[in-house]
């Protein structure tokens, strides 16, 4: 019964987002006509080709009916432990400002200590509204809402063992329960320089025994990118440097708080991005460059990611 509930409170969750992104795209409609970018740098291909983040959450939009789907591999290395996730994701253009994305992990491999785990991980569905726009010739600022829920498709025995973001590093084993996701990104696409920073937190729910609860989650990351050379309407070739840091808070087990569980971890890296009008291709990895960890758990060392997608 409590997970049936759990299941209701998740679509009605769902039904919300869709509700208020709604709202806030007929509202987006009595902006004022785009400014025409020149077929330069980071302009060179439409939006959906333009230059993404890698390891960070949001700035998935695309124009209307435009229809991306990517495979997308990461690997999270520590002492003593390793996790490898493979993501099929799809995102979708719902509106010019309104886009739908989803994800559907499983977790190739994950070992922790003397343990190996595979499985399936929490699928993935959110949504991100473009709430504010300026444009000039050669920049586009923008912001943008990001609202996402993972549903428990995954186990929650051994907790996820990738936190440093979502949607592109989420957990690699699964929650257990529904969790929700509010941020919003902010970000200043020039002819040559890219620029973002976003900030969000994640909320987790009891497991259906009422028992364990993951600690919340809290987001704050940044970049800066630079376009590397170009073709107009041919291809884009740039490179990103991120930083990405994760608060988590401490979990709870048998209603008890696991003192050995939480902290903050920050991390730093390049990546390549490469675009045709059909094809998006970027690969990178970063580095852990400080973790606080609550009590006596294993330590990162790197994450390193990479997808290969088609615009259809």
């Amino acid at each position: 019964m409590l997970l049936i509930k759990n299941r209701v409170v998740s679509v009605r969750s769902l039904v919300c987002l869709v509700i208020f992104f709604s709202l806030s795209a007929k509202e987006s409609e009595e902006w004022p006509k785009a400014v025409v970018q020149p077929k330069e740098g980071n302009f060179s291909l439409p939006v959906s080709q333009q230059p993404p983040t890698l390891f960070s959450f949001g700035q998935n939009l695309v124009d209307e009916g435009d229809f991306i789907t990517w495979i997308y591999p990461v690997q999270l290395k520590g002492k003593q432990k390793s996790s490898v996730e493979l993501i099929p994701s799809f995102l979708y253009g719902l509106t010019t400002e309104l886009s739908l994305f989803i994800e559907l992990p499983v977790a190739v491999k994950v070992k922790n200590g003397n343990q190996t785990f595979r499985d399936f991980d929490d699928m993935l569905i959110q949504l991100e509204q473009v709430v504010y726009v300026n444009e000039t010739v050669g920049r586009v600022n923008d912001i943008s809402v990001v609202g996402n829920m993972t549903l428990p498709t995954g186990p929650a025995s051994q907790g996820p063992a990738i936190e440093l973001g979502p949607p592109t590093l989420e957990s690699s084993i699964g929650f257990g329960s529904p969790t929700f996701f509010l941020g919003v990104t902010l970000s200043s696409t020039h002819l040559d320089w890219y620029y973002f920073a976003s900030f969000g937190g994640q909320i987790t729910t009891f497991h259906k025994n009422k028992q364990k609860k993951f600690g919340n989650s809290f987001f704050y990351q940044g970049g800066i990118g630079k376009n590397i050379a170009y073709k107009p309407d041919k291809w884009i070739f740039n490179w990103l440097v991120e930083f990405n840091g994760v608060y988590n808070q401490r979990d709870i087990v048998n209603n008890k708080i696991d003192c050995n569980s939480g902290g903050n971890t920050i991390i730093i890296g390049p990546s390549l991005f490469f675009s045709t009008q059909k094809l998006l291709a970027q690969a990178g990895i970063a580095a852990v460059v400080t973790q606080h960890l609550f009590g006596e758990q294993l330590r990162d060392d790197y994450v390193a990611a990479a997808y290969v997608g088609w615009k259809f």
